[in-house]
């Protein structure tokens, strides 16, 4: 992995500032929310306490007390006057919550909602009967078939079931004998898909603040027993209290009203009694703030402040755990978009707070009622949530700039270490030479000193193979005086009368003599030869006509050996310097014929395509020792196994190789394939 990657991933470590942020935001969110609860719950205590000090304001009819559950029936407060059709088109969209009437078997038979304008209760009852039984004017009896029956604090009224027309309410005059119909009561019936429908108007002075519900279902037209039956009416008989809500209880709670703030107070059963305050599902339109809803950001919102997803506020009654609790409970609730007028969904809070007087610390009252405070966290969510973005916001923009930060600097360093690679790679040419000087920052950092280390270290190499080139030249020079005076004496000596041992030493010496000057002589002409490779000017010739004169000269001077030449017909222009082509051909093949056996062939081979021109030398002979394919070429090199005899100091495949490196070529050399020789190819790019 490249420095700029590792950088990369380094950088990553900027993504724990979002990470952080975002805890920070969640302990925020949870400490207003939970200080919102308790503000809530403060609040619900003071009124709780209020109404705990004056309980008639929550309880004033005394006749509530210890009836049971379940008996009582709530009016709901009607802004408009139903038209009483049988339909009850104006209930469906109230969003009122029946009151469901179940037989003894626990399923239901008919759900009943009961309002309440100026004088006049309204009902609508709606029975579920797949095969209802009407009255059947030939069987004796007020009502032999279907019947509803109201009860109220002094009469109880049947209402014979019919599946179209007006109400008929009966009821029994003790006085004259006989049934009577009440005029008061006013209705029309009406069929429905489930079975029937009821809608019914009465005056509440009529019902005597109490009213029951009795629905009998009978198979049959025939008056007899009724196979279903549901009611509200008590085991004693006496019906429940009409329960509605209380102007002077909505008259004291007007004064802990708050903006933003729902004050609800029910009673035992749920009901509610008064309301004040923001309704959240009829007034959301003057409330709402006008943000659009965007399901993502409410998402990226619940995950970064860790929310989970809240159950929805209930439309047509609030939750057991706020109205069936003996104890302070609270609960988190969400308002959907599509409920807030296509505002964003806002967070709910609700503590629900029991009214309950205390006779002593020990002894407890029954509860009156529960005070329940709810209020809409918009304010605290949208300041989380403007935090929250501006949040992903800033660090986006610091992690952001941090990675471009560290990329541009991974880069710069990046490319300081490929500059220095660079240099390190091409500051020696292929004959150990610097190339020009090495570059030297100036940067005190430790890439800018392993630079300048590179850079002294490469001059004192430097200095160092100058020393060496010139060592050879030196010591010729240093060698020729003393050996010209020790060849002068054993020619003198050899002159001279001499005995057999004495002239055989005297022979040897000479011989010894003669070899070391020969070696001088070589060295001389190795470092004039590399003097002049680099003067020698290029010309235009044909590469082809060249190696043929060549391979002519060669048969001549090598007779013991057969030379053969394969190339290309027609010219081959090239542009070089072939004085030093044919020196190096002759170090090739001087090479070749000192390692061929005798009588065997020197092969030549020409070779062209697009991109170069390749020149073979191949023979016959002992292979080339393993990893000696390219030290063949250095200088002072050798594998010849003549004692040192001849003289050979490997100069001449080091100055073949120079010459190939001045035509900007490449020498090689390689075993053949079927290992019968040593084959040596050099390129020259065309």
């Amino acid at each position: 992995m490249n420095l700029r990657r590792q950088l990369v991933l380094l950088s990553l470590c900027a993504l724990a500032l979002p990470w952080s942020g975002c805890q920070y935001l969640r302990q925020v969110d949870q400490a207003l929310s939970q200080g919102q609860m308790q503000t809530l719950e403060a609040t619900g205590n003071a009124i709780a306490a209020r109404l705990a000090s004056a309980p008639e304001l929550v309880a004033p009819d005394p006749r509530r007390t210890g009836r049971p559950p379940g008996a009582q029936l709530y009016l709901h407060p009607l802004e408009t006057t139903p038209q009483l059709d049988g339909y009850g088109a104006e209930w469906s969209g109230r969003g009122l919550q029946p009151r469901v009437l179940t037989d003894s078997e626990d399923e239901p038979l008919a759900q009943v909602t009961l309002g309440k304008r100026g004088s006049q209760v309204y009902l609508i009852l709606t029975a579920r009967d797949a095969s209802p039984s009407y009255k059947d004017p030939r069987v004796p009896g007020i009502s032999n078939g279907d019947t509803v029956e109201i009860h109220t604090a002094h009469q109880q009224y049947t209402l014979p079931v019919a599946s179209q027309g007006p109400v008929q309410a009966m009821w029994y005059n003790p006085r004259r004998g006989e049934y009577e119909r009440e005029l008061r009561i006013r209705g029309r019936w009406t069929a429905s898909p489930q079975g029937y429908q009821l809608e019914l108007a009465l005056p509440f002075a009529l019902t005597g603040g109490e009213l029951a519900l009795r629905v009998l279902d009978r198979q049959r037209s025939d008056g007899g027993k009724p196979a279903r039956q549901a009611s509200t009416l008590p085991a004693d008989g006496r019906p429940g209290i009409l329960v509605e809500p209380l102007p002077a209880l909505q008259r004291e709670l007007e004064h802990f009203a708050r903006p933003e703030l729902q004050l609800t107070i029910v009673d035992q059963e749920g009901f509610v009694l008064a309301r004040t305050g923001r309704d959240w599902h009829q007034d959301t339109g003057q409330y709402s703030s006008g943000a659009e809803s965007n399901w993502l950001q409410d998402w990226l919102n619940r995950q970064v402040l860790a929310t989970d997803k809240l159950p929805p506020l209930p439309e047509d009654a609030l939750p057991e755990t706020l109205t069936q609790n003996r104890e302070t409970a609270s609960q988190w609730f969400n308002l959907p978009a599509a409920r807030a007028n296509g505002a964003a969904e806002e967070r709910i809070a609700a503590v629900s707070v029991p009214v309950v007087t205390r006779a002593d610390n020990i002894i407890e009252r029954p509860l009156l009622g529960r005070v329940i405070t709810a209020q809409s966290s918009n304010a605290l969510q949208s300041l989380t949530e403007s935090a929250a973005q501006r949040l992903w916001l800033t660090t986006a923009a610091a992690a952001g700039l941090v990675l471009l930060l560290l990329l541009g600097y991974a880069s710069w360093l990046s490319w300081r270490i490929r500059k220095l690679h660079r240099a390190a790679q091409t500051a020696v040419d292929s004959s150990g030479r610097l190339r020009g000087e090495f570059p030297r920052p100036y940067l005190n950092d430790e890439l800018g000193a392993l630079n300048r280390a590179f850079a002294s270290l490469l001059a004192e190499l430097d200095h160092y193979h100058q020393y060496l080139r010139s060592l050879a030249s030196k010591l010729s020079h240093e060698l020729r005086t003393p050996l010209a005076v020790v060849r002068s004496s054993l020619d003198n000596l050899a002159a001279g009368e001499l005995d057999t041992d004495s002239r055989r030493y005297a022979e040897r010496a000479a011989e010894g003599g003669a070899r070391l000057s020969s070696i001088l002589n070589a060295l001389s002409a190795a470092n004039q030869l590399e003097a002049s490779i680099s003067q020698a000017e290029r010309e235009e010739f044909d590469l082809c006509d060249l190696l043929q004169l060549l391979t002519q000269s060669y048969a001549d001077a090598h007779p013991k050996h057969q030379l053969a030449l394969d190339s290309p017909d027609g010219p081959l222009d090239y542009h070089g310097a072939p004085e030093l082509l044919a020196q190096l051909l002759d170090k090739l093949v001087d090479n070749a014929a000192s390692f061929a056996p005798e009588g065997t062939a020197i092969q030549l081979t020409l070779e062209a395509d697009d991109e170069a021109y390749r020149v073979r030398v191949g023979n016959t002979g002992p292979l080339l020792p393993e990893g000696f394919e390219q030290k063949l070429f250095d200088s002072l090199v050798s594998v010849r196994d003549d004692g040192g005899k001849a003289g050979h100091l490997g100069l001449g495949l080091h100055i073949a190789r120079l010459i190939a490196d001045f035509h900007h070529g490449e020498l090689q050399a390689a075993n053949r394939d079927d290992n019968s020789g040593v084959v040596f190819t050099l390129s020259l790019p065309r």
